[in-house]
Order: C-alpha cells, then sequence, then structure tokens
C-alpha cells in the first residue's frame, strides 16, 4: 500500500508540474483564486527570512542572508584609497553582485546571468541615494565622509563584495525568488557588521 500511495503521488506532482509548464498563466490564476501561493502559503504572508552575520571570517564585514531558499552571500573588503579631487573628503563604495551557474538551473557556465548587472545596478542606486538620504538623518547606513582619513590626502574605499574604498561582493547561492530583496537585506547587514 505504501509503494501504491508513493506512486500516486509523484505522478501527481508531475502533472502539477506538467500544468505549471503548458499553462502557466491558469495554473497561477487558480491560485490567486484560491488566495494561496504555489508553495501553499496565503498570499499575505512572507517567507522566513533569516540573517547570520560574520559569515566570512577573512571579510571585514560579511552576511549570509535567507529568503525561504533565496541565499546571499555578502563580503565586504575594505581598503585604504586616495580621494578623487571632486570629493577630497568622501571615500569610495563599489558593489558587485554574482550568479554563479550554482545558484539557479537557468545561469549558464560562460557567461554572466542576464539578472546580475540589473540586481547590481539596482543595489547601487539604492545603497547610494540612502547614503545621502540617511546622512541628514540619525539612522544613516554609512557616511561616505567617516570613509575619509586625512583630507584630500587619504581615505577608506570600501568594496561591497551582494569592500575603506568599501568593496562590495554579493553571491547568489541559491536563486529562487525575491533575488533584490534578499541582495539587500545582505549588503545593509554586512554593512552593520563591518570592523
Amino acid at each position: 500500500m505504501g509503494l501504491s500511495n508513493a506512486s500516486e503521488d509523484l505522478s501527481s506532482e508531475m502533472e502539477v508540474d506538467a500544468f505549471r509548464r503548458l499553462f502557466p498563466l491558469r495554473y497561477f490564476e487558480r491560485h490567486l483564486a484560491e488566495s494561496i501561493r504555489p508553495d501553499g502559503r496565503p498570499l499575505g504572508k512572507a517567507r522566513e527570512t533569516s540573517i547570520f552575520l560574520g559569515a566570512v571570517a577573512s571579510a571585514n564585514g560579511s552576511a549570509l542572508v535567507k529568503i525561504g531558499s533565496t541565499t546571499m552571500l555578502t563580503a565586504i573588503k575594505m581598503e585604504v584609497m586616495t580621494p578623487s579631487l571632486e570629493s577630497p573628503d568622501e571615500g569610495c563604495l563599489a558593489i558587485d553582485f554574482h550568479m554563479p551557474p550554482i545558484c539557479s538551473p537557468i545561469v549558464r557556465p560562460g557567461r554572466p546571468a542576464e539578472a546580475s548587472p540589473v540586481v547590481s545596478k539596482q543595489l547601487s542606486d539604492t545603497i547610494s541615494r540612502h547614503i545621502i538620504i540617511f546622512a541628514v538623518t540619525f539612522s544613516r547606513m554609512i557616511d561616505l565622509k567617516e570613509l575619509s582619513l586625512v583630507g584630500g590626502k587619504a581615505a577608506w574605499m570600501a568594496y561591497l563584495n551582494a569592500a575603506f574604498s568599501i568593496m562590495q561582493d554579493i553571491y547568489c547561492l541559491d536563486a529562487d525568488g525575491a533575488l533584490f530583496d534578499a541582495a539587500l537585506i545582505s549588503a545593509v547587514a554586512a554593512l552593520s557588521h563591518c570592523k
């Protein structure tokens, strides 16, 4: 009896998957009509979110974020840089978003995922816009003037790597929706973890 139930479940699962692929609009319309998502959650319920700070020991700041199955890893590298003549009292923030082939079957080896530059630009724009907004308020994310070491001579460069220049690299480890949300949470969490 157990084997028969297992094969019926598999058959039913295959039928649902075939229906979803052949008739995606009708598939989602049925879920909307029942006010339920395909994964069984009510429409208004968010996926479970978790944040782990310090995921990369060698980074100046890092975070691993999961929203459902979507997983982002952000590592920040900070290094000293010479500030630009236009902004002698400011450091720099660089954000790179990566989607390696391991994160999704739609990402192919040897060429970048189509979503990578789009998400990277959205993250840069959002964080840069909020740097200006937050600089005016008490809850700012990061003030680029705080990255200045000696006016006109030296400043931190930060890369968000998701490094004084701050370089931030954000790696998508599993792409299952809400890429921008997970990447932004990961980037902000890693910034909050900077040492």
